[in-house]
C-alpha cells in the first residue's frame, strides 16, 4: 500500500510525519538527526499512527524506517489504525528483511497481536505468505525469537 499525500496527511500532523507523507526522505533523514525530530517520531497523527506505521505504509527506504525505529523503539508497540501495530502493516504491505527482523526484535510479542476486530483477529503472521522474503521471519515462534533476543544473537 503506498498512501498519498492527499489521502491521509492533515494539518495536524507534525512536520516529521508531513514529510514522511510527502516522501521527502533525505529530509526526514534531516530531521532525525536532531532532537526535535526523535522527538517527533513520538507524535501519532489524527489516525492514531505514528510516524513508524507511516514510514512502512508510505514505502520509505530501509535506511529512513529503521532510523524511525530507533530513535522511537517503542512504536514498535503502538497500536494504530484499525489498532495494527507496525509490524500489520509490514507484514501485510511488504517491507525489507532488515525492517521486518527489526520490528520483531524490538516487540516480539506483535507477532501474536490481532489488532482489532475490523481485521478478524489477524495477526503478522496471517499475512506470511503475502512477501516470501519475510515468510520465514513471521513463522518462526515468538518463544525462539524472544530465546534468540535474550541470548544477544
Amino acid at each position: 500500500m503506498t498512501l498519498s499525500e492527499e489521502q491521509y496527511a492533515h494539518d495536524d500532523d507534525s512536520e516529521l510525519l508531513v514529510l514522511i507523507k510527502a516522501s521527502k526522505w533525505e529530509s526526514v533523514k534531516s530531521m532525525l538527526a536532531s532532537d526535535e525530530g526523535k522527538e517527533m517520531a513520538a507524535q501519532k497523527d489524527v489516525y492514531s499512527n505514528l510516524p513508524l506505521h507511516a514510514a512502512i505504509g508510505y514505502k520509505a527506504p530501509e535506511d529512513v524506517t529503521l532510523a524511525i525505529l530507533e530513535a522511537h523503539p517503542e512504536a514498535a508497540t503502538v497500536h494504530g489504525t484499525d489498532y495494527w501495530l507496525p509490524i500489520h502493516v509490514a507484514a501485510m504491505y511488504g517491507c525489507s528483511l532488515a525492517v521486518m527482523e527489526a520490528l520483531i526484535r524490538a516487540y516480539p510479542h506483535g507477532l501474536d497481536d490481532e489488532g482489532g476486530p475490523n481485521i478478524k483477529g489477524r495477526t503478522p503472521r496471517h499475512f506470511k505468505d503475502r512477501f516470501k522474503h519475510n515468510k520465514a521471519l513471521l513463522e518462526r515462534s515468538t518463544e525462539d525469537w524472544i530465546k534468540t533476543i535474550e541470548e544477544g544473537q
